[in-house]
């Protein structure tokens, strides 16, 4: 009888616990993938965790549910030389699945979690119906970096009695706003040691004038932008949240008042809005083609003047992401924004980037995201996810915008249902 409705899986998938269907396909290679996940030293304990679990469960008693390509690894191995595909384990798995459906004279779905294979196994519907993976609780329930905790006058005491000791249950590097008899009465941090109160100072912009915090979260992310020892930021949140505003008033302050760091690397995903007609090529060397994303900064600085003469001094480097490749800045804020277009291939890109002294501050929001792929495969959510509770990342979610009224009135426009 004719086997129906296979469903093939890449290890991406099984990794970002897509349910398994019965009668699955994994390839041998699949499994190898696994086997070496379990005891890699490169790979996180989390990741080790869910192959050891996988490899479990797949050598259990639900066996059943799935099984091996009849396929055999001289015939993968052909089809990858003749149709010249790059000689690794992803092309072997996508010839494993085109292979069985051409032998069965049926289509494959194939599901993926990895952003690269979807857009390779795309190219053979023919044989493969390719799925994307995407576990959305990644996105929806990302880290805020604080909480907020309403104490009693007994819970409170215990508190400051006992600095050293992690009586709030909070991740390195995330926060409390501390709530005691309907009202908010401090602001802490458990730095991985102690809890820290923390502490900020006002800052100065030649445009502005005096800058402070106009809220609770922003007084959270005033210590996270001036905290030295957390080189790898986050600042989510909705537009006029002031997370661009305030992330580049201090880093202009670092540079210019302080003296702490050498330069800004402006660096932005130049994707065009959602729904916005494409421009085409745009003259001029690199800086004037990167301007019309470069204005927000202007809108900060004071005018498109301003930013020029940045620039001009060296203040600010803007660079495309696609030219960040091979490049090394030291002594550096990289200043990311737009960071909801990211993938997480391009997060680790960006990081991999920070050199002696430097640090990397990544500001965005997820609901302006412009592209399908950035939703499927979000940086954003892989960074959080990945570095929450690492020594050396911090983040908070900027909730309330600062705007004024007429502008908050985008929030509350909706698409048809």
């Amino acid at each position: 009888m004719e086997i129906q409705n296979k469903t093939f899986y890449d290890t991406s998938a099984l990794l970002a616990d897509c349910p398994l269907k019965l009668s699955s396909l994994i390839s041998t290679v699949v499994l190898e993938e696994l086997e070496n996940i379990k005891t890699s030293y490169t790979k996180d304990d989390r990741i080790k965790y869910k192959a050891r679990a996988l490899v479990r469960r797949l050598m259990s008693e639900d066996a059943n549910l799935w099984e091996l390509p009849d396929i055999s690894y001289k015939k993968v191995k052909r089809y990858i030389k003749i149709h010249s595909l790059e000689n690794n384990n992803d092309s072997y798995i996508i010839a494993e699945a085109i292979l069985y459906a051409r032998k069965h004279k049926q289509k494959v779905q194939f599901i993926t979690a990895d952003a690269c294979q979807y857009l390779i196994a795309q190219s053979y519907p023919k044989y493969l119906i390719v799925q994307y993976y995407s576990d959305t609780s990644k996105i929806e329930n990302l880290w805020t970096g604080y909480k907020d905790l309403y104490l009693n006058d007994e819970e409170l005491a215990t508190l400051y009695d006992n600095p050293d000791t992690n009586t709030l249950g909070l991740e390195v590097n995330e926060y409390a706003i501390i709530h005691n008899n309907g009202n908010v009465v401090d602001w802490i941090k458990w730095d991985g040691e102690k809890n820290e109160i923390i502490k900020y100072s006002r800052q100065k912009s030649d445009y502005f004038g005096e800058v402070q915090p106009l809220n609770d979260q922003q007084k959270l992310f005033f210590d996270l932008l001036q905290n030295r020892k957390i080189p790898v930021k986050l600042a989510r949140g909705q537009f006029g949240s002031g997370k661009t505003f305030l992330a580049l008033v201090h880093a202009m302050n670092y540079i210019n008042k302080y003296h702490k760091f050498d330069k800004i690397v402006y660096v932005r995903n130049n994707v065009e809005v959602a729904g916005s007609q494409r421009l085409g090529a745009l003259p001029g060397e690199q800086e004037e083609k990167l301007m019309p994303w470069l204005m927000p900064l202007a809108d900060i600085l004071g005018d498109e003047e301003a930013l020029r003469q940045a620039i001009e001094n060296k203040e600010i480097e803007p660079i495309h992401l696609g030219y960040i490749r091979g490049r090394s800045f030291i002594n550096s804020i990289i200043f990311v924004d737009e960071a909801e277009n990211l993938t997480t291939d391009n997060v680790k890109l960006i990081i991999a980037r920070a050199g002696k002294g430097s640090e990397v501050w990544f500001l965005g929001d997820e609901s302006q995201t412009d592209s399908d792929i950035f939703r499927k495969n979000s940086g954003i959510a892989s960074l959080v996810n990945s570095l929450k509770g690492n020594p050396m990342f911090g983040t908070i979610e900027l909730q309330i915008s600062e705007r004024i009224a007429v502008a908050q009135l985008a929030a509350k426009i909706h698409g048809e249902s």
